[in-house]
């Protein structure tokens, strides 16, 4: 692909006959079917398109550009070198999407689905955006869906995903700026923010990670966000990853920036929080008490999914004062004809659990979900009636995987099935001051974690102004301010009464 770079890095010549050898060179025609050259006389002079059979609407092509110039007659009146401006003018009736003097540039929009026209004579060909490949047509998010709001997730076309923000931002502060990633094969990425509420050092540092990307192929969000981010080796996230546009254009009205790839049905939305990662759309459909509510069970399923195996091992093995003696005959007689030590007992129960869900995630279709319910009852009921394992553990066990289905980010949920089993192996070597060291530890490294170089946990520490609305969902006319990534001209709180019935009286 360097050679092929190399061999294009040049601009297009007044032979029409140089320019199709150069592009049928690196098109590798004959051999490659897939390209269209068609030449053709228009007037007096002779004229060729460059197209992608399969990506480009060929009826749009023979409609509005072949047919209309192959009916011109006699010499036509411009000099040779606006033979192709006199034709986009005059002829062709198809929106032009730019002249070109590159033949890189060329080949790039030939290679995306568009159509390039070249005149003899002339050292500009202009590009027509006649792309008609087949896309899925826009669907229900598929990994966050919810009860109340949008039903609209992202496709694997980047034009129709920024329509679809741009449906929910409906301002003319947004801005969308292209960017190419990959120097061997180009990928398209297009920058989202809101001129004005951005922070521009946000956005200047967007477009310097960006353009300081030397990976061959970036194809897509995932690739992307590990080539971007300020921590590789932490276990925690620093983007969020989203499939939806509502909550894109939260994330821009925020004054945050969005990344999307094209051919990928997700975007990146940087810099992020953890508070970010622990929303949900949910959250702001729903009323204050009921999105507090459902954020607190779900803080509480987290810290279960976190400690409580490790608290389970670490009070069996150190702290049994804590429990009382009735309890702590009934756990150690089930435990005695347990042949296993509790670790090891809870570690394969722990990575048991782990292999049922990926199993039903890979799963197609409806399989998965009765995969999993299966798998769970019989493994859970064999190994308890082998004792191979307590019926105690298998509790603490199952109660640990619910809570962490609750975690909203896969990504962020796959950081906490590793720190679980951290704390577990510390609980088992040093008890409760085990657990409380390694969460220490775990909390000076949240503390210290930057997303593109702004605090992960942010505005809470450090403190910093902005809405009412963290762990805790605070009624909406509280939260009067911009989020805290946006510039001092949009942090000023809004002026006056929000509510409907405040303002009648």
């Amino acid at each position: 692909m360097a050679s092929i770079a190399q061999s294009m890095n040049q601009n297009l010549t007044r032979s029409l006959a140089e320019n199709l050898r150069a592009f049928k060179d690196i098109l590798r025609m004959p051999r490659n079917k897939d390209v269209i050259v068609r030449e053709f006389t228009a007037g007096d002079f002779q004229a060729a398109v460059l197209c992608m059979d399969g990506m480009a609407n060929t009826d749009m092509i023979d409609e509005n550009i072949l047919k209309p110039v192959m009916r011109l007659e006699g010499p036509v009146d411009c000099d040779e070198q606006d033979r192709c401006t006199y034709l986009v003018y005059n002829v062709v009736s198809v929106a032009p999407a730019g002249d070109t003097q590159s033949c890189d540039e060329g080949l790039q929009a030939v290679l995306d689905g568009q159509t390039l026209l070249l005149c003899d004579g002339c050292d500009t060909g202009w590009i027509f955006d006649t792309r008609g490949y087949e896309r899925r047509s826009v669907g229900k998010p598929e990994n966050e869906e919810v009860v109340l709001g949008p039903h609209e997730g992202f496709t694997e076309n980047l034009r129709t995903n920024i329509t679809l923000v741009r449906r929910v931002v409906r301002t003319p502060r947004l801005v969308t700026e292209m960017v190419s990633l990959g120097t061997g094969v180009p990928t398209k990425c297009a920058v989202l923010y809101l001129d004005g509420v951005a922070e521009k050092s946000v956005v200047d540092e967007v477009f310097r990670r960006l353009n300081g990307i030397a990976a061959d192929y970036v194809p897509g969000t995932g690739q992307l966000e590990q080539l971007i981010e300020d921590h590789p080796f932490a276990l925690l996230p620093q983007t969020i990853n989203t499939e939806r546009p509502d909550r894109v254009g939260s994330f821009l009205l925020d004054g945050q920036v969005a990344l999307l790839v094209d051919g990928s049905p997700y975007a990146l939305a940087l810099p992020a929080t953890l508070f970010h990662l622990l929303h949900t759309p949910d959250d702001t459909f729903m009323r204050w008490q009921y999105g507090t509510f459902l954020r607190i069970v779900r803080m509480l399923g987290i810290f279960v999914f976190l400690f409580l195996p490790g608290l389970y091992i670490a009070v069996l093995r150190f702290h049994q004062e804590i429990l009382s003696p009735m309890l702590l005959t009934s756990v150690y007689e089930s435990q005695a004809r347990v042949p296993f030590p509790i670790y090891l007992e809870a570690l394969l129960m722990t990575f048991a659990f782990f292999l049922i869900n990926e199993a039903g995630v890979r799963a197609p279709g409806s399989l998965g979900n009765a995969l999993g319910i299966v798998s769970g009852l019989i493994l859970g009921q064999a190994a308890v009636s082998a004792d191979l394992v307590s019926p105690l553990l298998l509790i603490v066990v199952a109660a640990s995987g619910l809570g962490g289905f609750a975690v909203p980010n896969y990504s962020l949920s796959l950081g906490f099935r590793i720190a679980q089993l951290v704390v577990m192996t510390a609980g088992a070597v040093y008890g409760l001051y085990g657990i409380l060291l390694v969460t220490f530890v775990y909390g000076a490294l949240l503390c210290r974690m930057t997303s593109l170089g702004a605090p992960l946990l942010a505005p809470a520490a450090p403190k910093r102004p902005g809405n009412a609305d963290l762990l805790l969902r605070m009624p909406i006319w509280c939260q009067r301010t911009r989020g805290f990534f946006s510039t001092p001209a949009y942090m000023a709180r809004v002026r006056g009464r929000v509510r409907a019935w405040e303002r009648k009286k």
